[in-house]
């Protein structure tokens, strides 16, 4: 029995040694795993280190970014803002337009009508003219008439007067001849 007690002892023994071998290889393999997995974790750090730094980098991107959109945002606020307004201001500016030429086409009829108009008065003040010159000719040939009239007028005034002149001579005559013949039959009777 010692005889398989020694060699149980042998196998219990060989197996120790493959079993510490198994596990020194076990745990070589393991330390080498851990080794590895140590170098894979500094890697994933660093590499999530890289990553956490670019995505601190791509957050504050982001926050610029962000930024760049606000301020974008607000001018395209006031752009809008600005086109409206010049689509307002360039509605009001169509509609004065719009009434400057019904003013023009009012004033160019005005202006036609006026035109008409100033030559209508033109017309007649050639016409007036004309029968003003008319009239001038007419008061001068009749202001000659007067004029020939007042001479003659005159000339019967001076015969007139020679006449009653005459007359009144006469008229006296006749009232002395009166008077001598009144008087000479008025002396016989006495």
């Amino acid at each position: 029995m010692e005889y398989y007690l020694n060699r149980i002892n042998v196998i219990l023994i060989v197996l120790v040694g493959g079993l510490c071998v198994w596990q020194w290889h076990g745990e070589n393999k393991a330390d080498g795993r851990i080794v590895d997995l140590r170098l894979a974790v500094a890697a994933d750090e660093r590499h999530i280190a890289a990553q956490d730094q670019a995505i601190r980098g791509a957050n504050e991107d982001i926050d610029e970014f962000k930024k760049v959109i606000d301020s974008l945002k607000i001018k395209s606020d006031a752009g809008d803002v600005q086109i409206r307004q010049q689509k307002a201001r360039l509605f009001t500016i169509e509609l004065e337009e719009k009434k400057h030429a019904a003013e023009a086409d009012a004033l160019k009829r005005t202006l036609a009508a006026y035109k008409e108009a100033v030559a209508a008065r033109d017309g007649n003040i050639h016409i007036l003219l004309d029968q003003r010159q008319q009239l001038i000719d007419a008061g001068r040939a009749a202001a000659k008439k007067a004029a020939d009239a007042v001479v003659a007028y005159n000339d019967l005034a001076v015969k007139f007067e020679d006449l009653v002149g005459k007359y009144n001579d006469l008229a006296a005559r006749y009232k002395a001849e009166q008077t001598t013949q009144a008087d000479a039959q008025a002396k016989p009777s006495s």
